[in-house]
């Protein structure tokens, strides 16, 4: 029981750690978005849907690669 209260206890603490830690993040005075992202602009969709998907690509020939590599060695 008293390890189960010290558990509840750490856990609540914890989150009023974090929540305060977010909330200490923002800044006041610099605008934040509002609305849907417009991908017309060449940024925006640059910064949303190519670089993700380069990332993404990325990851999947360097998994490729590895598996590659641990099948030589074996």
């Amino acid at each position: 029981m008293i390890h189960c209260t010290r558990s509840a206890i750490a856990l609540v603490v914890i989150c009023l750690t974090i929540v305060g830690n977010v909330f200490a993040q923002m800044q006041p005075d610099i605008p934040q978005p509002r609305g849907p992202v417009n991908l017309r602009e060449t940024s925006n969709l640059v910064l949303f849907i190519i670089l993700p998907a380069l990332v993404l690509i990325g990851y999947f020939f360097w998994r490729r690669a590895m598996k590659r590599r641990e099948n030589k060695g074996e």
